[in-house]
């Protein structure tokens, strides 16, 4: 298919080539104190899996792949569990081994903009740019660089959830970006915040990671006028909740309209529980300090009893901030840990439906500059998990959020018809 006929149909070429891979190490060895990292009772609840940040940049043709290598071995030395081994996946501590991470060359027969024009819908071609999970080496990160035809470039860094939440990758790519360009990070990570050595019964939920096949994802922009719109409308409902964020009005939005389309193609009325994964740096301040590495997140759960036809906007905005106080009020770890599984046993209701809701808003994933620039798009990907979800990020130019929404394939067409949504949505 020639170029023409593939943005005829929405399409980008997908001739895609491994060049090379080898593995970096760090450049000095973990002190022997630190050869064995325990998992926290936080890093427990997150699943064996890989969760890739991909940046876009026009002009990597004036940069150096061996800077990169070169620069990477430092980090590693800093984010020293990064280069070791979990093994098996359930285990609940990592081996600091120094035995290095994947770093992946590629050339890729497409431009830039070919991305950025179809949206990163084309999932095929997306997944090519990103360190493939299941071959090579047993990682706990992953880095790929793929070569565009434009001169520019798609860095890819994947890192295993085990060791990191959405805020510890940003915190390493920026760590490494800032070391690339010659200059010394702010601050390095804290991984021995938690001295908690106890372990949980994770429920089964958590390791709900199979994906059949049967779900999709599709990103939706919601520009900070719109989302203005939608803050004024709830506003004039009534009684109203204190100051929606942005990401409160989203999640909720996002929320009612994916029950409506799951009930529409169901036929089905169920209760439904809305979940929201919430940074906690800033909140469980006696054990906790800025810089702390790993997973520091909680999740809470809204049930909402009604179907979408009876659902208040505001009224579930009001829940989900409820649910976020009771978060605030978490002393430490433990407490928080706790929480957290009382959340994952809510999930574990089979008689009711999941909406999973995180967003990266406002973490420092933009403005990564590795000596070529900041880059023109950052995207994520969904987990393979089968829950109905959205993954939140900022949009490039910081006007509105754009949503990686996660559905049944089936169930994704009646959803982007929603009358509710469209009114929000930027085309």
């Amino acid at each position: 298919m020639n170029m023409f006929l593939a943005k005829q149909f929405g399409r980008v070429r997908q001739l895609h080539t491994i060049i090379s891979q080898e593995t970096i190490k760090p450049s000095s060895p973990t002190p022997h104190h630190l050869k064995t990292h325990n998992l926290s009772l936080l890093d427990q609840f997150a699943p064996s899996l890989l969760l890739p940040k991909l940046y876009f940049y026009k002009d990597y043709n004036k940069g150096n792949t061996n800077t990169l290598k070169k620069s990477l071995p430092n980090c590693l030395t800093q984010y020293y569990p990064f280069a070791g081994r979990l093994e098996p996946p359930s285990a609940l501590f990592v081996d600091c081994n120094d035995e290095g991470v994947e770093f992946i060359e590629a050339l890729n027969d497409n431009r830039t903009d070919d991305f950025i024009i179809n949206r990163f819908q084309d999932h095929e071609a997306i997944d090519q740019l990103l360190p493939n999970e299941k071959t090579g080496l047993n990682s706990l990160l992953k880095v790929q660089v793929n070569y565009l035809a434009d001169g520019g470039a798609a860095l890819a860094v994947s890192v295993s959830h085990k060791v990191a939440d959405g805020y510890t990758a940003a915190m390493f790519i920026n760590h490494w970006a800032t070391v690339t360009r010659g200059q010394s990070p702010t601050q390095n990570p804290n991984f021995n915040f938690s001295r908690n050595t106890e372990t949980l019964e994770i429920p089964e939920v958590v390791n709900k990671l199979t994906n059949k096949g049967n779900v999709i994802s599709k990103r939706f922009m919601f520009s900070n006028s719109k989302l203005k719109e939608l803050k004024d409308k709830v506003i004039t409902m009534g009684s109203t909740p204190s100051n929606p964020t942005r990401v409160e009005l989203l999640t909720c939005l996002l929320f009612k309209c994916v029950t409506r389309a799951v009930e529409t193609h169901s036929g089905d009325i169920k209760p439904s529980n809305l979940a929201h994964c919430v940074n906690m740096r800033k909140k469980i301040i006696e054990t906790c300090p800025e810089n702390a590495a790993g997973n520091v997140m909680a999740m809470l759960a809204a049930k909402i009893a009604s179907g979408s036809s009876e659902m208040n906007l505001h009224e579930v905005i009001v829940e989900l901030q409820k649910g976020k106080v009771k978060l605030g009020e978490l002393r430490n770890e433990i407490e928080t840990s706790e929480q957290f599984l009382k959340t994952m046993k809510v999930l574990g209701d089979e008689e009711s439906r999941n909406f999973i809701s995180s967003s990266l808003c406002r973490f420092p994933f933009y403005g990564v500059d590795f000596g070529w620039g900041n880059p023109v798009k950052v995207m994520t990907r969904y987990p393979d998990v089968d829950d109905n979800g959205v993954l939140m990020l900022d949009a490039p130019n910081g006007d509105g959020i754009e949503a990686l929404v996660h559905l049944k394939k089936d169930v994704m067409p009646v959803f982007e018809k929603d009358e509710e949504l469209l009114e929000y949505v930027q085309g």
